[in-house]
Formats: C-alpha cells, sequence, structure tokens
C-alpha cells in the first residue's frame, strides 16, 4: 500500500518531512502516528492508514512532497504480495490547487531565461509535479531553471523564483534582502497568500449588527458555577457564542454549503453537520481549528472542544479533523482591542463572522434610555452563495438567539 502526503487543507500545495515516527521493518497499526510533517499551517502527525508492516520508507526527514508524494510503503497485514518496485517519483499530485486556479486567470507570458542556463536537459526531466503543472501555467521552461532540491530537483520555489524574476526584470537569483528587510516565517506567508487568493477569489459583501449580551451574562453567571464545580469546565463568553450560532446554523442551512468550481463550472457543495472554525491567535499568525458536529450540544461539551481545540493550535498540532472541509469560522477578538472588526473569509469557506470586544452603549429600551453591554457581530459572506436577504436573516436568527436563549448547560 502507497502511503503518500494527504491533503489536509484548501490551499496545502506540499508537506517536509519532519520526523518519522517508525522505521522501515517496524509494525503500525491502524491509526497509530506514523510520521510528522510540516504543512502550510501547523506539524501534525499522519496516522498508519492500515495495520501492517512499514515495508519501505522513501522519503528523508527534510524533503519536501507534494500533495499525494509518496511518503513510504506499507505490507498491509495478511497481504501475500511481493513487494513493489521503488520509484524516485512521486505520484502525480494534486492538479486543481488554489495557486493553479488563480494563475489561470491570467494568460501567461513569453518566457525569457530567467536562471543561468545548465547542461543539455536528461531525457527524465527532474522536477516535481507540482513544478511541471506551474511551468505549463506560467509558460516557463523548466530545463533552463536550476533545481534546488535533491539533485537538483526542480522545485515549486524554483518556478515561482523565475516567474517573479521575469516580471520584474533581470535580477539574481539569490539576491540578498534590503537593509532592514527580513523573510516572512512560513506561518506569516501563508497567512498572506491565503488572504490576498480570497480577496482576488471571493466576491463577498459585508452584515453588522450590535447584540446586546445581558441574557449570556446571566446566564454565564448561573451555568458557569454548576459546569464548573460539575466538571471543573470553566464556561466563557465564546461557548455561549458557539452554542448560539449552532443553533442558528440549523435554520440557516445555505451557510454550512461550499462554493466549488472545477474545469470551470461552478457547483455548490452540500454542507451536512454543524462545523465551525475557531480563530485562534498564536505567536506570529492564527490558526482555525475545527469544532465537529455542534448542533445540540451542550454549553459543557462545546467548552470541553473549545479548549481542546485552542490547545491543539497553541502547540501547532492540528489533528487531520481540522483540515476537512468547513463552511463558516468566528474570530472573536476578546476582551481588549477593537468594538468592530472584518475578517477575512479563508479560501474555501462561505463566511466568517468577527466578533468585536465586549462595550457598553445607549440603547432605547421601553420608551426610555438605559446604558446595554453588547458586542459588534460582523458577518462576511461569499456572495457566489449566499444572497444578502439570507445573510440578513441569520444574523438575526443569530442576535435573537443571543439575546434570549435559552442554553443548554448539560
Amino acid at each position: 500500500m502507497d502511503f503518500v502526503v494527504p491533503k489536509l487543507s484548501a490551499t496545502m500545495e506540499a508537506a517536509v518531512v519532519a520526523r518519522w515516527l517508525k522505521q522501515a521493518g517496524d509494525t503500525v497499526r491502524l491509526g497509530e502516528a506514523l510520521i510528522e510533517i510540516e504543512t502550510d499551517k501547523a506539524t501534525m502527525e499522519v496516522e498508519a492508514p492500515a495495520d501492517g508492516t512499514l515495508e519501505v520508507v522513501l522519503a528523508k526527514e527534510g524533503d519536501e512532497l507534494p500533495i499525494g508524494g509518496l511518503l513510504a510503503r506499507i505490507r498491509v497485514a495478511g497481504s501475500t504480495e511481493p513487494a513493489t518496485e521503488v520509484r524516485p517519483e512521486p505520484v502525480a499530485e494534486t492538479a486543481a490547487t488554489p495557486l493553479a486556479k488563480v494563475a489561470q486567470a491570467a494568460p501567461p507570458a513569453p518566457a525569457r531565461p530567467t536562471a543561468q542556463p545548465g547542461a543539455a536537459a536528461p531525457a527524465r526531466l527532474l522536477a516535481s509535479p507540482l513544478a511541471k503543472r506551474l511551468g505549463e501555467i506560467h509558460a516557463v521552461d523548466l530545463a533552463r531553471l536550476k533545481g534546488s532540491g535533491p539533485h537538483g530537483r526542480i522545485r515549486k520555489r524554483d518556478v515561482l523564483e523565475a516567474v517573479e524574476a521575469r516580471e520584474t526584470g533581470p535580477a539574481p537569483v539569490t539576491r540578498p534582502l534590503a537593509a532592514g528587510a527580513e523573510p516572512l516565517t512560513p506561518m506569516r506567508t501563508q497567512i498572506a497568500q491565503s488572504v490576498s487568493l480570497s480577496r482576488r477569489t471571493i466576491p463577498s459583501f459585508v452584515l453588522d449588527r450590535w447584540v446586546e449580551t445581558i441574557a449570556i451574562d446571566r446566564a454565564r453567571a448561573i451555568h458557569g458555577q454548576q459546569i464548573e464545580q460539575a466538571s471543573g469546565i470553566k464556561l466563557t463568553f465564546t461557548d455561549f457564542l458557539l452554542q448560539a450560532l449552532a443553533d442558528a446554523l440549523g435554520t440557516q442551512p445555505g451557510l454550512l454549503d461550499r462554493w466549488q468550481e472545477e474545469d470551470g463550472r461552478p457547483a455548490r457543495i452540500r454542507g451536512g453537520s454543524v462545523d465551525i472554525g475557531l480563530v485562534v491567535s498564536v505567536p506570529n499568525g492564527v490558526m482555525i481549528p475545527v469544532l465537529r458536529d455542534l448542533a445540540g450540544k451542550s454549553l459543557g461539551a462545546i467548552s470541553a472542544l473549545r479548549q481542546a481545540a485552542v490547545q491543539r493550535a497553541r502547540f501547532g498540532r492540528l489533528a487531520a479533523q481540522d483540515y476537512d472541509p468547513v463552511s463558516i469560522s468566528v474570530s472573536n477578538i476578546g476582551k481588549g482591542g477593537a468594538d468592530r472588526f472584518e475578517a477575512i473569509i479563508s479560501p474555501g469557506q462561505t463566511a466568517i463572522l468577527a466578533v468585536g470586544r465586549q462595550h457598553e452603549k445607549v440603547v432605547a429600551r421601553s420608551g426610555a434610555i438605559a446604558v446595554a453591554s453588547g458586542v459588534n457581530l460582523t458577518l462576511s459572506v461569499d456572495h457566489r452563495l449566499i444572497d444578502g436577504r439570507d445573510g440578513a436573516d441569520f444574523l438575526e436568527t443569530l442576535a435573537d438567539r443571543m439575546q434570549l436563549g435559552p442554553w443548554s448547560a448539560a
């Protein structure tokens, strides 16, 4: 059985082998952690897909492989097939990467020599599938490039550097950074690529509403103490927000759908369970772990899931469930910061809810003036799937749920 690099997010294009947890010849069990890989978002463990023996390790630590790249081969328990021939070329990666889709929007310019020409091209060009695909899209002659990978293998970054050099004019491929400049971290680079892709490809609109939170504050005082005494779990405002959001999504299932376009054919991918991404601030960036199947869950259960998700994000150990598709995320700025902000929809998602800090404002109540505490809800929505009326109805449903309850504590 081939053991390959899985596609773990909508924007993932490749992964780096961080550490093998098993060696060739070791027995492996279904679900047992086999390898640690570094993706565009985090370092995570990949589990064995079956019981058996790790027959051949094909990628060493530090190697970068595209999606579908061959990591190893596993002899499945009970199999009598002979060992297959080891080939150095990984299996073809997924052709429809976000980068490829964006690049197709602009016609390629004629290629000019952008790197020092090497020797005559061998019969078989040593380049990753992703590099070949990008070379086709950008009309770059890979035979003229000097690969930075093992044995001169041409990788994605070699092609992108050639494209950049072509667009900006002749320049050394490895020119030093300007004084005071420093390269971005991989996480910051991924965030930059992700938000830029979102702005270019997702035609979104924004809806805004201030919501009073007195009902949440009262319920938190009552239920929070009960749950903390019973289980040690401390409820936060975010737990109440997530329960209200999950209930509201049940009334507007269109927000669980996702947009998909392949070969120029748009489609709506219908959502199933109520899954919500939670934006978590980490050093030098953010991560979005996913809370799965929140419909009907109690505040205690939601709080436990939230705490586990935050820990995964802060330790850079996102689980496989965090990379499966999700339609909506929530970003709660917390106590400090801004009263209101707009969040950017993650590529592959349909909406994101931005929640400002709790603050007081003057309101009209029963013909009198009062001071109330509340938050601004700012909903950014993909207009390709959701219209303004539907988005406004959803925001109203969410506001009513937050202001009126009820709350399911257990």
